[in-house]
């Protein structure tokens, strides 16, 4: 009898330590699925808030600005606006022939001073590329690719071979909407006032 009693005793504390441990794992269940529910609102809240993300800055000659333009080229999933003072690389026309053939919007605006025998222009036009020259009376200096109203590629970098091989150029890519969306604005009143 007195080990059936010690055996229950034990028996009884063992399942008030059980109950104890189990109601201790279900709080901490909950508090784990509380606090992932709250990590996961934390992080769409910080993929929805406004920031700006610099993807890169680059420099040539001797950099990867001519392999970054044609790597956004490549990356677009909608629409290509492009703002272009000095164009004669071959292989960024080739590419956004390439965009257009695989179903994006492609519209590009030339400063009409540049536009000559070298000019990607013509292949462009000729492929039937959105293409037109800037016919403000002032140089149309921009070096701009909008990437799906998203993503922005400016500095100083032509898509020329003296912009990729002779001069010191650079080019910054910018993640940002409202940065995008003011790029956009200034594209389309270009664009608007172009021939």
């Amino acid at each position: 009898e007195t080990n059936y009693t010690l055996l229950q005793s034990d028996f009884s504390m063992l399942t008030t330590e059980f109950n104890h441990l189990n109601a201790t794992y279900e709080q901490l269940k909950d508090d784990y699925n509380n606090l992932n529910e709250s990590c996961i609102e934390l992080q769409e809240a910080y993929e929805q808030a406004n920031y700006t993300r610099i993807l890169g800055v680059y420099f040539s000659p001797d950099g990867e600005c001519e392999a970054k333009v044609l790597e956004w080229i490549g990356k677009a999933n909608h629409t290509l606006n492009i703002l272009i003072y000095s164009f004669t690389l071959d292989s960024v026309s080739d590419a956004l022939v390439d965009a257009q053939d695989r179903g994006i919007e492609v519209k590009v605006v030339f400063e009409k001073s540049q536009i000559s025998q070298y000019s990607e222009y013509w292949k462009l036009r000729n492929a039937g590329v959105p293409v037109r020259n800037d016919t403000n009376s002032k140089s149309m200096h921009h070096k701009v690719m909008i990437v799906d109203d998203a993503v922005v590629l400016t500095g100083s970098f032509n898509w020329s071979q003296n912009g990729q091989e002779n001069n010191n150029e650079n080019l910054v890519i910018i993640d940002d909407e409202n940065v995008a969306s003011s790029y956009s604005k200034e594209f389309q009143n270009i664009w608007e006032d172009s021939a």
